[in-house]
């Protein structure tokens, strides 16, 4: 499990100290919804839920109630690239002009293009790195096939597939790019997992329509039950979290569909080899770089890492236990994306926040024989900025020395040993982001 802490690493001056896993504060503050572009906690989100990550390290996030997408540069900084925060509709456009209605998912293209699963509108859309809003499939802002008030029913085609325009989606949940040039979208309301060419062809691999279930099998023959967040694996296969079904499934590209993790007669949190872990209400998977993947257990409000040996093990939150402002919980982690070092940026999305759980945050400290010199060396995340400081009357106060930018997977920082009534504790504090 990794530790939510504040995001720093303590030393005791002349001795080892060793770095604690930690859940740092991105972007958002902590209960406080809004709309508001800004540098890290000044940013403001209203639950916040699909992520995604580019090439250069940039997060794209739906900001699903404020029906818009933002993007996270590197620094912190937030910004609103497509849709008018707090305005629902069904609107292609530039920038401001475009809308978009509970956007749920989002992926990234190798050309920097993002493809947003547009829940409310019922559709796929497409976002190109000018801001240019287009749809790519399904009918822009289609109606449910039950409304609100379940006083109109409107008729679902025969067939949902087809190009453009003519296929046919219900709120789909969940969307993943494939490096063939495809992508897959979990028709959540529809229980089915769709292929969408580019040019917006769209047909149906697994599930029958509108058929709940948790039957393995290949093509028509699956079911599944509110399927949501999905990826690609490294064996190519697809993972999928299945949500209502409590369990992770796994497709071939032969539409071959198993039960990868978890029993779907069984909703619970519990740690365990992969078939005998349990999930309750998992809305997400992704990829881990050392293999394996990292699960969102929203309803669990935690997180789990399913590693390559197939074991499952609590990752961050606190799993089973209601919501809550400690610095280790999470409320509705709802999606997740990693880096390439294994640091996990999370949508904690009741609490509109985007976190980031360190994967690595080890330290050690030495004095130079030769000198009188000591040397911090930590794990880092590179482009991000390092603060030494020293604890002074209970509170951290800067030293004399410039942040350092980190360019490695470790950085380091030298400096002369002070004299001995500047003995104290000092920390390598992460900055921004």
């Amino acid at each position: 499990m990794k530790t939510i802490v504040p995001i720093i690493i303590a030393a005791l001056f002349l001795t080892s100290a060793e770095g604690a896993d930690a859940i740092a504060p991105v972007s958002g503050a902590q209960n406080q919804d809004g709309h508001l572009d800004g540098i890290g906690t000044a940013a403001r989100f209203s639950d916040p839920t699909g992520l995604a990550r580019d090439a250069q390290g940039n997060l794209f996030v739906c900001d699903a109630r404020n029906h818009v997408i933002r993007k996270i540069a590197p620094g912190g900084i937030v910004t609103t690239i497509a849709g008018l925060a707090g305005t629902a509709g069904a609107a292609n456009g530039t920038g401001v002009n475009a809308r978009f209605h509970f956007p749920s998912d989002i992926t990234v293209a190798p050309d920097g293009s993002l493809y947003v699963a547009d829940t409310g509108n019922h559709c796929i859309r497409k976002i190109t790195s000018a801001g240019a809003v287009t749809t790519v499939a399904g009918a822009l802002g289609s109606a449910d096939d039950i409304d609100a008030s379940y006083s109109a029913i409107t008729t679902v085609p025969t067939s949902l597939d087809g190009k453009g325009s003519a296929a046919r989606f219900e709120s789909p949940g969940g969307i993943a790019y494939h490096s063939s040039g495809f992508l897959y979208v979990s028709d959540t309301g529809h229980q089915l997992i769709r292929r969408v060419n580019l040019d917006g062809t769209t047909t149906t691999l697994a599930g029958k329509v509108n058929e709940w279930g948790s039957a393995d099998g290949t093509g028509a023959n699956a079911t599944f039950s509110s399927p949501t967040g999905l990826c690609v694996g490294n064996d190519g296969n697809l993972y999928i979290a299945d949500s209502m079904n409590h369990t992770i499934r796994m497709m071939t590209p032969q539409a071959v569909v198993s039960t990868y993790a978890g029993h779907p007669d069984e909703a619970a949190s519990k740690p365990g080899p992969r078939l005998l872990a349990r999930f309750c209400e998992p809305s997400d998977i992704t990829p881990h770089p050392q293999g394996g993947f990292i699960i969102c257990d929203s309803f669990a409000n935690a997180v789990y890492r399913l590693r390559a040996d197939g074991h499952v093990s609590l990752f961050a939150g606190q799993a089973n236990a209601a919501p809550s402002d400690a610095p280790m919980a999470l409320a509705g982690p709802v999606s997740a994306v990693c880096d390439p070092y294994g640091n996990v940026h999370v949508s904690d999305t009741f609490h509109q926040e985007i976190r980031l759980v360190i994967e690595r945050f080890g330290s050690t400290m030495r004095k130079s024989p030769s000198s009188n010199q000591l040397t911090i060396t930590w794990d880092s995340i590179i482009g991000r900025s390092y603060q030494l400081q020293i604890l002074q009357n209970q509170t951290w106060v800067n030293t004399s020395h410039a942040p350092v930018l980190a360019s490695q997977a470790q950085s380091s920082l030298s400096f002369p040993m002070p004299s001995s009534h500047q003995c104290g504790i000092y920390r390598i504090a992460l900055l921004g982001f």
